[in-house]
């Protein structure tokens, strides 16, 4: 099915701009894969092993991990440079971005953080209150610098409800 989005020709259909706060009237588009382009890729692969997470596809230039709602793909940043025509970001060591892991209680953000931890993630937030919502969070960089924030907040929570949804939970 053809998307269309706001002011743009989709097909030979042309589109005209979405009224502020209208409900798409197409299919929302299915966005559940990850992609980190990484350097290493048999170390990434093993990191995220030693989480535990379910592997789905393991090759030598990809690799996939299944995750709730969502798939989580480690491809070589130089592929997925030249993948997408981009020049790839090596990153500085700081955070550009995060990917929210959503858990069921307050108690399972200690829980996956000790976990990631044990598979060699760098902790920089210890489970706590969270700061910027009711809640508890811990955030973890895997062995290249990418970052995953650990979240839990009540289910009427609008973000964890409209997460929670996305997944089929």
């Amino acid at each position: 099915m053809l998307s269309t989005y706001s002011g743009a020709t989709i097909g030979r259909k042309s589109v005209g701009p979405a009224r502020q706060n209208e409900p798409m009237t197409q299919q929302i588009p299915l966005a559940n894969i990850i992609t980190l382009g990484v350097a290493d890729i048999a170390d990434e692969r093993e990191f995220y092993r030693r989480l535990g997470w379910p592997l789905v596809l393991d090759t030598d230039d990809f690799v996939v991990f299944e995750l709730g709602g969502a798939l989580l793909a480690l491809f070589g940043v130089d592929d997925l440079g030249r993948d997408a025509r981009a020049m790839p970001e090596r990153g500085a060591g700081g955070i550009r971005s995060a990917v929210i892991i959503t858990v069921d209680r307050p108690e399972d953000v200690d829980a996956l953080t000790d976990r990631a931890r044990a598979a060699g993630a760098r902790v920089t937030k210890e489970p706590i209150a969270a700061e910027f919502f009711d809640g508890r969070d811990a955030y973890f960089a895997d062995p290249e610098g990418n970052f995953w924030e650990i979240a839990w907040s009540a289910g009427d929570n609008p973000v964890t409800a409209a997460a929670r949804r996305a997944a089929g939970r």
